[in-house]
């Protein structure tokens, strides 16, 4: 019997989206995230993702062909509406295969990748702040408890 495979999207938070991946996912499961993606920026307003993939076997080479092909594809809108995307992963073998992934064609927007769900959701909620969509930011702290989430202070710079 084979492990079984899914992905997920939760809107439920937008323009927060989160995609979990679940075990070795199938050509058409991940045609099917392309297509969601596609649509999450036909809606035409900024967002950020987070990709659950701490529970995910590795992309096969021709899933990850298609991302770069879609991030290709949709560049100029990716850079207009996506905020960010924070990537969590527990697998060193699935982190490699991202990296083989970002090889193809590199993100065109700010990204994390993080072991850890609230990591990634601290780093999308201050993604959030920096572009003054403060309704969002409150929404991602409270689902998510992060009430003593901050912003990082700026470096200390010394005087000139």
């Amino acid at each position: 019997m084979l492990p079984s495979s899914s992905i997920s999207t939760d809107e439920s938070l937008w323009p927060l989206r989160i995609v979990r991946f679940e075990g070795a996912v199938t050509a058409k499961q991940f045609q099917s995230y392309l297509d969601e993606s596609s649509a999450s920026l036909r809606r035409g307003e900024k967002h950020a993702t987070i990709i659950d993939l701490s529970v995910s076997g590795p992309l096969l080479f021709e899933q990850r062909q298609a991302q770069a092909m879609w991030i290709r594809e949709n560049e100029q809108l990716i850079r207009e509406l996506t905020l960010g995307v924070a990537f969590v992963i527990t697998s060193p073998v699935v982190r490699l295969a991202m990296s083989a992934s970002f090889y193809w064609k590199a993100m065109p927007v700010p990204y994390l990748i993080t072991p850890h769900l609230q990591s990634a959701a601290e780093w999308v909620l201050h993604r959030f702040e920096e572009a003054g969509m403060f309704p969002a930011a409150e929404r991602i702290r409270h689902h998510f408890q992060l009430d003593d989430a901050r912003p990082p202070s700026p470096p200390d710079v010394p005087p000139s």
